[in-house]
């Protein structure tokens, strides 16, 4: 199933919508969005025009943050045979989940879309272009 999580241009909440819709718009404000098919070949991103994405896990970062903790934790009462289980639990989470499309201007996640191959995981140096980008625009308002 395709869908987008998305932060509102207008009341800045967050959503997560599913493709198959006939009419997007946001579930808080109603603000109507650009029709977005599931065969979007992102050549532009249809919430903020932007060219560039990149590739993550839809992965619950959280999650594995957490699994690990755990496993350091227990560290000292399981004489360190705890961290490579847990390692091994959080590689195998993180396997199993799909890889997502994202915006580096607007943060828009693409969810269940075929992504191109061409695109790279998150770079700093773009990612700190839009956000001075996106801080630029914040004072102009």
């Amino acid at each position: 199933m395709s869908s987008i999580g998305y932060s509102c241009i207008s009341c800045h909440q967050y959503s997560r919508i599913e493709i198959n819709q006939s009419e997007l718009s946001c579930p808080h404000c109603s603000k109507a969005l650009s029709r977005i098919e599931k065969n979007f070949n992102f050549d532009l991103c249809p919430l903020c025009e932007c060219r560039q994405f990149y590739v993550q896990k839809d992965f619950n970062r959280a999650l594995g943050c957490l699994v690990m903790v755990i496993g350091i934790v227990l560290v000292p009462v399981t004489y360190g045979l705890s961290l490579p289980i847990f390692a091994l639990l959080d590689w195998f989470l993180f396997k199993k989940f799909p890889m997502m499309a994202v915006c580096y201007r607007c943060g828009t996640e693409f969810n269940g879309f075929f992504i191109p191959q061409h695109f790279k995981p998150f770079m700093h140096p773009i990612g700190e272009k839009y956000e001075r980008e996106v801080e630029k625009a914040k004072k102009k308002l």
